[in-house]
């Protein structure tokens, strides 16, 4: 008998008698049937009792903050993609092994990124040869952003 055949057994023998009180029977309730279920065939451990299975979830925590931890009493907010700067750019031409430096301005802490890292909030995408892409996850929300490297201009004129 499968788990969910013997979910649904227990939920008729505890629904019966309280729909029946919901219809405005009164007195003395009849006396309740036994209910029996077949147990063939399910596991049982070494005392003989009936082993169930729950599911079991679990969260890939490298890389990621703790999602019970408060964001406003933790630093895992940081870094904000307004606070980033990319610092060098170090390409490969086949686009698998390309670098980029980002600094965060607020914190002066400097991170290395390949396509792929996770830091903060944030994902890599992409790596090209003036931007870096992102993926910022936000209260279960992906949103898609892109970091330019911003040339300093001297007197007014683009180098």
């Amino acid at each position: 008998m499968t788990r969910r055949a013997i979910t649904l057994l227990v939920l008729a023998a505890v629904a019966v008698p309280v729909i029946g009180l919901a219809q405005g029977r009164r007195g003395a309730p009849a006396p309740a049937a036994p209910v029996t279920i077949n147990t063939e065939g399910l596991l049982r451990d070494s005392a003989g009792n009936v082993i169930l299975r729950r599911e079991v979830y679990t969260y890939p925590s490298a890389g990621r903050r703790d999602p019970f931890a408060s964001l406003i009493a933790s630093g895992d907010i940081r870094p904000l993609l307004s606070d980033l700067v990319i610092v060098a750019i170090s390409l490969d031409p086949t686009g698998r092994n390309s670098v980029a430096t980002l600094k965060d301005a607020s914190t002066n802490e400097l991170y290395r990124v390949r396509n792929g890292s996770v830091f903060g909030r944030m994902r890599v995408t992409a790596i090209r040869q003036r931007e870096v892409g992102l993926a910022i996850d936000e209260f279960g929300y992906t949103r898609q952003e892109t970091l330019s490297i911003t040339v300093p201009t001297r007197g007014g004129r683009t180098p």
